[in-house]
């Protein structure tokens, strides 16, 4: 259920407006990530505290992210950020994810936001387009391409990512 109109990704746009649900939510991260590989964005962030309501676990997901790794192939920097405070749950979850995690660890940092500090925005961010989620509750997202708002989550994905630590390995090493 969306607000106002939303352009398909396929059109090349970035979907825009305030969307409602936990559908319109999942389908605007794939939509988000599609446009991402299609527009060859070098830098994504996914932010929340346990990504439990993404659809991580979900095969256009991964295939968006295949798409999106294509794309910047030839960019060294390319790369994923992924941000959270749980990561437990993720191999069971989001098995999916976690595969192509390993696959594209060299292009893919995560980092954890310890507990007890400052709560984590829900967000999708790219340089050209913001999806945050402001109501977990009712899965309320505002989806943009406004620069100020692009510019203020990013500020605020920095900050924090300078004072999370390494988490969510890529592999898991066994005796």
């Amino acid at each position: 259920m969306t607000d106002g109109p939303s352009p398909p990704p396929s059109a090349g746009l970035w979907p825009e407006g305030r969307f409602v649900g936990r559908t319109d939510f999942q389908d605007l991260v794939v939509q988000g990530l599609q446009e991402a590989a299609s527009q060859g964005c070098a830098l994504v962030w996914l932010c929340d505290a346990d990504f439990a309501a993404w659809p991580l676990g979900e095969q256009r997901l991964v295939q968006a992210l295949d798409d999106w790794a294509a794309a910047t192939r030839a960019h060294p920097l390319a790369q994923l950020r992924v941000l959270g405070q749980h990561f437990d749950d993720f191999p069971l979850r989001h098995a999916r994810f976690v595969a192509w995690r390993a696959r594209w660890s060299h292009r893919v940092d995560v980092r954890q936001w310890s507990a007890g500090q400052d709560s984590l925005p829900s967000v999708l961010w790219t340089p050209a387009w913001t999806l945050q989620r402001v109501d977990d509750t009712r899965d309320v997202v505002v989806a943009t391409t406004e620069a100020a708002q692009r510019t203020r989550l990013a500020e605020v994905l920095q900050r924090h990512w300078q004072a999370a630590r390494p988490g969510f390995s890529a592999t898991t090493l066994g005796l």
